[in-house]
Order: C-alpha cells, then sequence, then structure tokens
C-alpha cells in the first residue's frame, strides 16, 4: 500500500542490532514502523519495542551514513545497581562529574 503512495519501502531490515519491521521513506520523512498483532490491542511492551528499533534505526543512520557517534551519558554522584544494569541495556554511559571533567580533558 505504501508504495502505492510514493513510498520507498524496507521490509524487516537489520540495522544496528535490532530488525524493524518497515522503514518508509518519502522526501525528507522516515518513518520507523513496527507491526503488531492487529486483532489484540498494542501493549506497553510493543511502546518500548517500537522505541527501540526507532533508536536503533537512528543510531545506524548516524553513524553509518553520517559517521557521527551519539553517545547518551548520565551524570550522577551514584548510580544504584539496578539503574547501572538498565543503563547497560540501553548503552548509557554513568559517571561521576569529576569522571566527566577528566574524559572531557
Amino acid at each position: 500500500m505504501a508504495r502505492s503512495y510514493g513510498w520507498d519501502v524496507e521490509l524487516r531490515r537489520r540495522h544496528g542490532s535490532r530488525i524493524q519491521d518497515l522503514i518508509l521513506h518519502r522526501g525528507g520523512l522516515v518513518l520507523v514502523v513496527q507491526v503488531k498483532d492487529l486483532s489484540n490491542p498494542a501493549g506497553p511492551r510493543a511502546v518500548s519495542q517500537t522505541k527501540k528499533d526507532f533508536d536503533e534505526y537512528i543510531k545506524h543512520l548516524l553513524e553509518e551514513k553520517l559517521g557521527v557517534m551519539v553517545i547518551p551519558v548520565l551524570i550522577s554522584n551514584d548510580v544504584s545497581e539496578k539503574a547501572r544494569r538498565r543503563a547497560l541495556s540501553y548503552g548509557i554511559r554513568c559517571y561521576k562529574p569529576s569522571d566527566l571533567e577528566k574524559i572531557l580533558k
């Protein structure tokens, strides 16, 4: 259907570490589409999966297409172990303010 409206369509392509269901391009607009079972309501997990697919596609565009590396950083004097594990799973680096200062020098 999207092709008939002038969209370029990529089906189930790997960009980075995730496989996106659909990538639709037209002009300067890109839609990163997560397709779920249409007979049931989408839940919070579907929203999280869509966000992760989007983030991975953006990372792919920045790094592989533009040669730009973007790194998410959390600055705090202390990070709980649970937060540290979650940050690791999201690719977020955690630093104390003094650590960041050393990195920036």
